[in-house]
């Protein structure tokens, strides 16, 4: 599940309206190697105008899989989109845009990037972290690069495809 640091108020939550919400518990042979040990891949899709949407595979913990199963199963979900700024240092290796050579050693701090967090709720309240997608360059706020995400949600645009559009 995704953490935020800070306080919730501190940042500008976007809400969609409500979607059916598919799941999957991967088998242990079907796992992708990102899922780490002790936890289950369970994938997240939307009904999106009855089509499905691919969300993410996401590790849940093992001990965690029925409670979150069942949160699913308790109703249509809605979207959460929280827009925030990440430091490049934050990315995996070879996520962050190459560095300007002409701003190279310019300022000591890493840039920041506008960058949407995504998570479920459920009918039940529970939050499940989903996605970071974060934009390649920082001209949008990270208010505009949520709101961007929801529509093309809503719009049935798929996650990894948001993610490489970036």
């Amino acid at each position: 599940m995704a953490t935020f640091a800070g306080h919730m108020t501190d940042f500008n939550a976007f809400v969609s309206p409500e979607y059916p919400v598919l799941h999957t518990i991967l088998p242990a042979e079907e796992t992708p190697e990102s899922i780490p040990e002790g936890f289950s891949g369970l994938s997240l899709a939307l009904l999106v105008k009855g089509i499905p949407s691919f969300l993410a595979t996401i590790p849940v913990a093992r001990d965690d899989v029925d409670r979150v199963s069942s949160s699913l199963e308790a109703g249509d979900v809605r979207v959460a989109v929280v827009g925030m700024s990440v430091d490049e240092s934050e990315l995996p290796p070879g996520a962050a845009p190459a560095a300007e050579p002409w701003k190279e050693g310019a300022d000591d701090e890493p840039p920041s990037l506008p960058a949407a967090f995504l998570s479920l709720v459920c009918a039940d309240g529970r939050k499940i972290g989903v996605a970071r997608i974060v934009a390649r360059e920082g001209t949008a706020s990270p208010e505009e690069v949520a709101r961007f995400v929801l529509k093309q949600i809503a719009r049935g645009v798929q996650i990894p495809d948001l993610a490489q559009a970036g």
